[in-house]
């Protein structure tokens, strides 16, 4: 969790809530999409343990309480996901859901387990960005000395575990 000086509590907890300044419009206050923009980029960061390239947030969002918008997120894989976002006061404090899975953990999990299983160290890659949601089904990528080969992951609960099998052929 975040709270309004930025603070992290909880690098791995999926629900992050966060204040952004106001912008005086008129007579309408609006969230600051910039600030909004950093705060989900690093919030996904951690989330994920991956490189985020871009966020993009709608830049004309009204301080209301109860109001919602959605924020785009570009990895470094070029991976995309989506954050719901919402303002929880007429001050401009706005919750988010970091609704992604942490990748590096996923990979550093599958690497132990397919190691055992082979005999031999085992690598694996997955997409940066990973919607955690029960049913979510992902590829990643192996590499074993020469050898190279993919995972078909599935997502079994809302809690990020994962059932998997390595496919055959690349």
């Amino acid at each position: 969790m975040r709270d309004a000086r930025g603070v992290s509590r909880h690098a791995l907890v999926p629900t992050v809530a966060l204040t952004l300044a106001v912008v005086l419009a008129g007579c309408t206050r609006t969230i600051d999409s910039d600030k909004a923009e950093q705060t989900i980029s690093l919030g996904t960061a951690q989330r994920t343990g991956s490189k985020v390239t871009s966020v993009d947030c709608p830049s004309d969002q009204t301080a209301k309480k109860g109001n919602t918008f959605t924020c785009r997120v570009v990895a470094a894989d070029g991976t995309r996901g989506q954050v719901l976002s919402t303002v929880t006061a007429d001050t401009g404090r706005v919750r988010f859901r970091v609704p992604f899975r942490n990748t590096k953990t996923t990979e550093r999990s599958m690497a132990v387990k397919l190691t055992r299983r082979s005999g031999h160290p085992v690598s694996v890659d997955c997409p940066d960005i990973i919607a955690r949601r029960k049913g979510v089904v992902f590829t990643c990528t192996t590499a074993s000395g020469k050898s190279r080969g993919r995972v078909r992951a599935r997502q079994t609960d809302n809690d990020a575990n994962v059932d998997y099998r390595q496919l055959k052929g690349k």
